[in-house]
């Protein structure tokens, strides 16, 4: 089995959290109104086992422990689909910041990956 990028499984796992939770999706009167005349999907179902999810979900409970700024960017950007400026807005740093996070979040899963993969 070909081993999955560390973004890829970030984003799938995004929509895993929020996948079945009961959390209504806000649907627009224009949206409503063009709904029944054009065929639409929803959100991308996430292309992830619940196994992988879980496994990056510990990660990421791992990388809060270790450094919680971190954590909370990859938290927020991945499972909430904002952009690197409303993380920003939302924890109170700069846009650049938040992408520095990210990155050392994204290269954080992408090790324990690593030592997991080497492990077994």
């Amino acid at each position: 089995m070909a081993r999955r990028s560390a973004e890829d499984l970030l984003e799938n796992w995004g929509r895993w959290v929020w996948r079945g939770t009961g959390v209504p999706s806000y649907v627009s009167p224009s949206l409503a109104l063009m709904r029944d005349n054009v065929e639409m999907e929803g959100t991308p179902a996430p292309v992830i086992t619940d196994e992988e999810a879980m496994l990056v979900d510990s990660i990421v409970a791992r990388m809060w422990r270790r450094d919680p700024q971190m954590a909370d960017c990859v938290r927020i950007y991945y499972c909430t689909g904002r952009t690197m400026h409303g993380v920003g807005v939302v924890l109170g740093m700069h846009r650049k910041k938040v992408a520095e996070l990210l990155l050392a979040g994204r290269t954080y899963v992408d090790a324990c990956l690593d030592m997991l993969a080497a492990a077994a």
